[in-house]
C-alpha cells in the first residue's frame, strides 16, 4: 500500500475508538483501544504497537502462516459452498421431479374423481328429470279432473232441471254426469305415475379409508438423503457390484460396475464411469438406457423380451447367468466375449453369433458342445457337467481355459490349442496329460500338482499364488518367459538359467540382490509391485514398470537398463530414469508431462495405445517415435522437426497431415485411416508397409526409392509398385508370387518370405540379391543378370556349383 494509503485503525468492538495497544492475555493478539482497557480487558497486560520485534513477528506469522491458512480456509470454503451447490442443485431438480410427479398423481386423482363426480351429477339430473316429468303429468291430471268437477257443480247449481224442454241443457248435464262417473269409478286406479325416489349414500368409512390410502401413498420425508453415498453392493466372480436403490442421484458417484434391480424408476442419470452393468431376476424394462460407457453386460433371468437392437453396439462382453432363458438372437455382432452360465435355454449350433471369439461356459453348463461357432479362438470351461471327448473342441481354439473343479481327463484338447490356462483343477495330471502342441502354460490359483506334467514344449510359464512348493528341478529347462503373480509367496531359487524374460506382479516373497538369476534380460513389474528395486541384477536390459506402488527415486533404476517400459496407470515423476535409457515407452500413463520430463538421452520414445497427452514433452534427442493408436488429436505442430524415423502402429486412426518434413524413414503397421496419394510428404525415402497392411499402394509418393514389405495382406498386381522404386524388401512371412516387382527395382532383399521361388520369380533387372536372416530355400531361382549375391546367416545348406553363373560377385556376410 503507498503511504497515503487509508488504514483501518478502529477499534473491533468501539469503532470510534482507536487501536492503542495489543492484549498479551487474550488469544490471537486481541487489539484494543482505550475503552477496552478500562472494560473487558481491565487488569489485562498489554503489548505496545511500536514494539518491533513484537511486530515481525506478528508479520511473519501472518505471512507464514496465517495467509496460507487462510488460503486453504478459502479453499476449503469453496469446495464446502461447491458441495452445498450441488446438494442444492439436487434438492432442485428433486423437487421439479417431485413436484412434476405429484401433480402428475393429483391430475390423475382429480380426473378421476371428476370423472365420477360427473357420472353421479348426470344420473342425478336424469333421475331429477324423470322425477319432473312424473310431477307434470300429476300436476296435469289432477288440474284436468279438478275442472271435471268443478265445471259439474257450477253446472249443477246453475241450472234448473224442472224445465224438461231445454233439451241442450240436459245433453250438457249428461256429458257432465259421464266425465264425473268415469273419475269416481277410477277413483282407486288414478294411472298417476309413481315418483323415482334417489337416494345418495355415502360410505363414510370408505372414504376414510380412501384418505389414509392416499395419506400413505403420497409421503413428504424431510431427512431422506437425495445424495447415497454408501450403495450396498453385490459380488460376484471376485467383482464388486454396486447396487441401485430406487429414486436415489447417483449421478455424482465414481461407480465402475452398476447393479439394477426390477424397479419402476431407473436412474434419472448413470455415471460415465460406469462400464460393467448387472441386470437382476426380474427386471423389465427396455435396455435403451444403457450408456454407451457400458462395456460389459450381466443379465439375469430378465423378463424383458430381448430384440436384436436391445443390446447397445458399445457391450463387448456379454454374461448371461443362471436361468436365463430367451434365444441369442438378440446378440449384437460387438460383443467378442461371452459368458454363459447354467442357462435354461437349448442351444442349437447356430445359438452362438460368429463374431464371438472368447466362449466361457461356467459351473454346471451341461448342453452338448457344437454350438461353439468355427471362428472360435478363446474357450474356458469351468466344471461343467457335459462329458468332454476330442471331437467337441473346434481346431480354431488356441486358448483353453479349465477352471475351478474341472475334473476331467484332458484328452480332449485338440492339437491346436497353444495356450492352456489351468486353475485348481481336481484332474490329477501325469506327464502325457498336455499335448506337445501347448507353448503357453497358465497354472492359476489354488493349483496344487507338481509340475512334472508340463511338456518340454512349453516356452511361456504363468504361476499365480499356487500352493505347489517349488524346487531348482520344478521348471523345464525350455521356459524362457516366467511370470509370477498375485500374492506368490516362494523362493526364486527355482527359477532355471533359460529364463530370460521374468514377470514379477505384488508378490509376497522379499527380494534381495541375489534373487533374480544373472539370465535374466527383461524385468517386468506390475501393478501394485511395493518393493525397492535394489535386488535388479545388472543383466537387466528391459524394464517394465506397470502402476507399481514402490516410489521410485533417482537412484532406483540400475544403469545397465537401457530400455523402460512405463505402462498404463503410471503416476510417479520421471526424475527417477537413468540416463543410460535409449527407448522409453509409454503407455496411457496418469503422470502429466512436461518438457523437462524426458531425458536428452532417449532418442526412441514409443507412445502407445491410449496415450492421450499433448507431445510438447518430447526432448529435441528424439529421432525415432512410435506412435500405437493414441488417443491425442494430433496436428501439424505436433511432432518435433528432429525426428527423421516415425512408426505409425496398429490401428491408427488419424490423417497424415501432423508429419513433419523432417521424416525420411515412415513405417506403417495395419492402420486403419484410409491413404490417398497425397497423405506421405515427398520428404519420406523410406517406406515400411508392416504385417496386415492391406490397402492399394497408390498412396506412394515418387520420392519414395525404399520400400519394405512385411507379409502385406493387400494383393499386389505388376501396377502396385511405383516405377521410381529402386530398393525393394520383403521381409519375414511375405508370401505372394513376385511378379509384381517393377523393372526399375535392381537391389532386392528377401527375409526368409514363405512363397515359394522358382527360376522365373526374379526379374532380370535386379543386379543386386540380397538372401538374409532364415533365407531357406534352394537357389535356382538366381536370374543370370544377379551380378552381386549377398548371403546373410542363411538357413539353407549351401553345397559347391549350387550359386549359378560363377562370373558373378558373392558376399557372405556375418
Amino acid at each position: 500500500m503507498s503511504n497515503n494509503q487509508q488504514y483501518d485503525t478502529k477499534c473491533l468492538d468501539h469503532p470510534y475508538q482507536d487501536i492503542i495497544s495489543i492484549c498479551s492475555n487474550c488469544p490471537n493478539n486481541t487489539p484494543v483501544c482505550i475503552d477496552c482497557i478500562t472494560d473487558i480487558h481491565y487488569g489485562h497486560n498489554f503489548k505496545k504497537l511500536n514494539d518491533i520485534n513484537f511486530r515481525n513477528q506478528i508479520q511473519q506469522e501472518f505471512n507464514n502462516q496465517t495467509i496460507p491458512k487462510l488460503n486453504n480456509y478459502l479453499e476449503n470454503n469453496k469446495k464446502i459452498l461447491d458441495k452445498s451447490n450441488n446438494h442444492f442443485k439436487q434438492i432442485q431438480d428433486n423437487h421439479t421431479m417431485n413436484y412434476d410427479k405429484i401433480f402428475k398423481i393429483f391430475k390423475e386423482l382429480k380426473n378421476i374423481i371428476d370423472a365420477k363426480e360427473n357420472d353421479i351429477t348426470r344420473l342425478l339430473l336424469t333421475k331429477l328429470n324423470e322425477n319432473t316429468d312424473v310431477n307434470e303429468i300429476i300436476t296435469t291430471t289432477i288440474e284436468r279432473n279438478n275442472n271435471i268437477i268443478n265445471n259439474a257443480i257450477k253446472f249443477n247449481n246453475d241450472v234448473n232441471y224442472n224445465n224438461n224442454n231445454n233439451n241442450n241443457g240436459f245433453i250438457e248435464l249428461l256429458k257432465h254426469n259421464h266425465q264425473c262417473n268415469n273419475l269416481l269409478s277410477n277413483i282407486k286406479n288414478n294411472n298417476l305415475p309413481d315418483y323415482k325416489d334417489t337416494q345418495l349414500i355415502i360410505k363414510e368409512n370408505s372414504l376414510k379409508s380412501i384418505k389414509n390410502l392416499t395419506n400413505s401413498y403420497l409421503e413428504l420425508l424431510n431427512e431422506i438423503s437425495l445424495v447415497k453415498k454408501n450403495l450396498k453392493t453385490l459380488k460376484l466372480y471376485q467383482k464388486e457390484f454396486k447396487i441401485y436403490e430406487e429414486g436415489c442421484d447417483i449421478s455424482h458417484l465414481n461407480i465402475e460396475l452398476l447393479a439394477i434391480g426390477p424397479i419402476e424408476c431407473l436412474p434419472k442419470t448413470i455415471p460415465a464411469t460406469v462400464t460393467g452393468l448387472y441386470l437382476l431376476d426380474g427386471f423389465n424394462q427396455s435396455l435403451n438406457f444403457i450408456p454407451p460407457t457400458v462395456e460389459c453386460l450381466h443379465l439375469e433371468n430378465i423378463k424383458y423380451q430381448l430384440t436384436p437392437g436391445s443390446i447397445p453396439a458399445t457391450v463387448t462382453d456379454l454374461h448371461l447367468q443362471d436361468g436365463f432363458n430367451q434365444s441369442l438372437n438378440f446378440i449384437p455382432p460387438t460383443v467378442e466375449c461371452l459368458y454363459l452360465y447354467n442357462i435354461k435355454y437349448q442351444l442349437t449350433p447356430n445359438s452362438v453369433p460368429t463374431t464371438v471369439t472368447h466362449l466361457n461356459l461356467q459351473d454346471d453348463f451341461d448342453q452338448p458342445l457344437n454350438l461353439i461357432p468355427p471362428a472360435l479362438k478363446y474357450l474356458a470351461l469351468q466344471n461343467i457337467k457335459y462329458q468332454l471327448t476330442p471331437d467337441l473342441i473346434p481346431a480354431t481354439v488356441t486358448d483353453l481355459c479349465l477352471q475351478d473343479g474341472f475334473n476331467q481327463s484332458l484328452n480332449f484338447i485338440p492339437p491346436t490349442v497353444q495356450t492352456l490356462y489351468l486353475q485348481n483343477i481336481k484332474y490329477q495330471l501325469t506327464p502325457d496329460s498336455i499335448p506337445a502342441t501347448v507353448t503357453d502354460l497358465i497354472l492359476q490359483d489354488g493349483f496344487n500338482q507338481p509340475l512334472n506334467f508340463i511338456p518340454p514344449t512349453v516356452q511361456t510359464l504363468y504361476l499365480q499364488n499356487i500352493k505347489c512348493q517349488l524346487t531348482p528341478d520344478s521348471i523345464p529347462a525350455t521356459v524362457t518367459d516366467l511370470y509370477l503373480q498375485d500374492a506368490f509367496n516362494q523362493p526364486l531359487n527355482f527359477i532355471p538359467p533359460t529364463v530370460q524374460h521374468l514377470y514379477l506382479q505384488n508378490i509376497k516373497y522379499q527380494l534381495t540382490p541375489d534373487s533374480i538369476p544373472a539370465t535374466v534380460t527383461d524385468l517386468i513389474l506390475q501393478d501394485g509391485f511395493n518393493q525397492s528395486l535394489d535386488f535388479i541384477s545388472p543383466t537387466v536390459q528391459c524394464l517394465y514398470l506397470h502402476n507399481i506402488n514402490y516410489q521410485l527415486t533417482p537412484d532406483s533404476i540400475p544403469a545397465t537398463v537401457t530400455d523402460l517400459n512405463l505402462l498404463d496407470g503410471f503416476n510417479q515423476p520421471l526424475n527417477f530414469i537413468p540416463p543410460t535409457i535409449e527407448c522409453l515407452y509409454l503407455y496411457n500413463i496418469k503422470y502429466q508431462l512436461t518438457p523437462d520430463s524426458i531425458p536428452a538421452t532417449v532418442i526412441h520414445l514409443y507412445l502407445q495405445v491410449g496415450f492421450n497427452q499433448s507431445l510438447n514433452f518430447i526432448p529435441p534427442t528424439v529421432q525415432w517415435l512410435y506412435l500405437y493408436n493414441i488417443k491425442y488429436q494430433l496436428t501439424p505442430n505436433s511432432i518435433p522437426t528432429t525426428v527423421t524415423h516415425l512408426n505409425l502402429q496398429d490401428d491408427f486412426d488419424q490423417p497424415l497431415n501432423f508429419i513433419p518434413p523432417t521424416v525420411q524413414y515412415l513405417y506403417l503397421h495395419n492402420i486403419n485411416y484410409q491413404l490417398t496419394p497425397d497423405s506421405i510428404p515427398t520428404t519420406v525415402t523410406h517406406l515400411y508397409l508392416q504385417d496386415g497392411f492391406n490397402q492399394s499402394l497408390n498412396f506412394i509418393p515418387p520420392t519414395v526409392k525404399y520400400l519394405y514389405l512385411y507379409n502385406i495382406k493387400y494383393q499386389l498386381t505388376s501396377c502396385s509398385i511405383p516405377a521410381t522404386i529402386t530398393y525393394l524388401l520383403l521381409q519375414d512371412g511375405f508370401n505372394q508370387p513376385l511378379n509384381f516387382i517393377p523393372p526399375t527395382v535392381q537391389y532386392l532383399y528377401l527375409y526368409n518370405i514363405k512363397y515359394q521361388l522358382v527360376p522365373g520369380s526374379i526379374p532380370a533387372t535386379v543386379i543386386h540379391l540380397h538372401l538374409l536372416d532364415g533365407f531357406n530355400q534352394p537357389l535356382t531361382f538366381i536370374p543370370r543378370t544377379v551380378k552381386y549375391l549377398f548371403l546373410q546367416n542363411i538357413k539353407y545348406q549351401l553345397i559347391p556349383d549350387k550359386i549359378p553363373n560363377k562370373k558373378r560377385k558373392v558376399s557372405f556376410l556375418n
